[in-house]
């Protein structure tokens, strides 16, 4: 057997191997073979609404807030703490906002259904600023990790959610809806069409307003949680495929050796 020929061999299969085992994007780890695939749970921050919708609290335009807005800090991935998927340090943080109000069912003051259009969401990966949920900016430093746009349900809807307290002060409940990736360092791992009717990602969030009414310093009304996944392939680093290549040259040159 040739001893050269075998060692390219296992060195090329190696790389395969350990490509395949976890993907690293900007410093930001986890397993795409992982049953998970990639699942992140994060804390939430964001803005009490406020429609200003006819028979809705807050009619006067002073007060409207029919836009989603807020932020967050991703604190597991693959059921991995920080340490495991930022393994250099960093921290994965996000942004979302451009959710915009379209339609309120308040039939129910218990089930309060509410629907958006638009939205985004960006995340960005960061190793000089710890993040603060007081602070929305220290949310969006750092570089684009993953940028993502609300995907179309139906009739323009991107998100859907159900309030079981709504009203100043008070909004309470869960939303649910769709992305479709449209940049970042990650999107080709996860522009792959992988989820319900094409999507990318899946999100769900639970929020509750601050106890005793309480706001951050930039006046943030409502805290909670938020968890997204998506459908990833792993994509061989530069410097991986580079010596993919030298090790394929290494065989090929070999082989015309032993035929003079």
């Amino acid at each position: 057997m040739n001893f050269k020929k075998t060692l390219l061999c296992g060195m090329v299969s190696g790389l395969l191997t350990t490509s395949a085992m976890a993907a690293n994007v900007g410093g930001v780890v986890w397993d795409a073979d992982s049953v998970f695939d990639f699942s992140s749970n994060s804390n939430l921050i964001e803005q009490l609404l406020n429609p200003g919708q006819d028979g809705i609290f807050g009619t006067s335009d002073l007060d409207e807030v029919n836009t989603l807005n807020g932020f967050g800090l991703v604190t597991n991935i693959n059921g991995e703490g920080a340490g495991t998927f930022c393994p250099s340090g960093c921290e994965l943080t996000y942004e979302f906002g451009g959710y915009l109000v379209s339609t309120v069912d308040d039939t129910d003051p218990a089930n309060v259904e509410i629907a958006f259009t638009g939205g985004f969401i960006n995340f960005y990966v960061d190793s000089t600023t710890a993040y603060d949920n007081d602070i929305k900016a220290n949310a969006s430093d750092g570089n684009l990790w993953l940028s993502l746009a609300g995907h179309n349900l139906g009739g323009g809807t991107t998100l859907n959610a159900v309030l079981t307290s709504f009203g100043a002060g008070v909004d309470a409940g869960d939303g649910d809806g769709l992305l479709d990736v449209t940049g970042g360092l990650a999107a080709a791992n996860f522009d792959t069409n992988g989820e319900a009717f094409g999507s990318d990602w899946v999100f769900t969030s639970s929020f509750q307003p601050f106890p005793n009414s309480g706001t951050t310093a930039e006046g943030f009304e409502i805290f909670g949680s938020a968890d997204f996944s998506g459908t990833s392939i792993e994509v061989p680093e530069p410097s991986s495929l580079a010596l993919l290549g030298l090790g394929i040259l290494g065989l090929g040159f070999g082989a015309r050796r032993k035929q003079k």
